[in-house]
């Protein structure tokens, strides 16, 4: 699923209108986003949950959950650990965390319901990031929209958006290295149904065989 890497307050990123034919295709694009996610090592992880029922107000979250990440064949899947200490945190554990992670899609098989086109462009120090705006090729299908702004280099995903009949959910991402590949290291999720914010923080990697 995300990121906006985090850089120097004096690093300037110059966000610019995408002249015709000066950027990489949507397909070499989504490549290189696919042959990343195919490089991620088998591995666990721990998860860390923050909720915020509004804006996040210092580093007390409302609830807090926990969960694992294990990643086999480049496919992650996130489990969350059913629990909370009260009520209502118990409630967005299962109705909204739980069910946000609730995926089994592989990436490639998700991209593919999508018609993307390249429509804007952006460089961070020597790197060009290019967003990519999907369709849904079955309108009924949700999401039914989707964007992601691409680091071209890595190839990795640094955040987005995912448009429903219900609405938006925004995701901004941020990667650590891992011996010689980029691993997700936090998720930021909003949602334009609910005021609240969503940090996952993954941590203590292990790989596996």
């Amino acid at each position: 699923m995300a990121t906006i890497r985090l850089l120097a307050a004096m690093v300037a990123v110059a966000l610019v209108t995408l002249p015709a034919a000066a950027a990489p295709s949507a397909r070499e694009i989504l490549d290189r986003v696919k042959t990343a996610n195919a490089s991620t090592p088998n591995m666990t992880a721990d998860v860390l949950f923050k909720l915020w029922k509004s804006k996040p107000s210092g580093d007390h979250p409302d609830c807090e959950f926990t969960g694992t990440l294990v990643v086999q064949g480049g496919h992650p899947v996130v489990r969350v650990v059913p629990g909370a200490t009260n009520l209502v945190c118990s409630a967005l554990n299962h109705y909204v965390v739980g069910r946000l992670f609730d995926a089994s899609e592989p990436l490639a098989s998700f991209l593919d319901r999508f018609d993307f086109t390249v429509t804007n462009e952006k460089q961070v120090g020597a790197d060009s990031y290019y967003l990519v705006q999907g369709t849904a090729r079955n309108p009924q299908n949700n999401p039914r929209a989707m964007s992601a702004w691409v680091d071209y280099e890595s190839g990795l995903i640094t955040g987005g958006t995912l448009g429903y009949d219900w609405g938006t959910v925004d995701v901004e991402q941020q990667y650590t290295r891992l011996n010689d590949v980029w691993v997700l290291a936090l998720q930021t999720v909003r949602s334009s149904k609910y005021p609240a914010t969503l940090q996952v923080v993954y941590g203590n990697f292990r790989v596996s065989p």
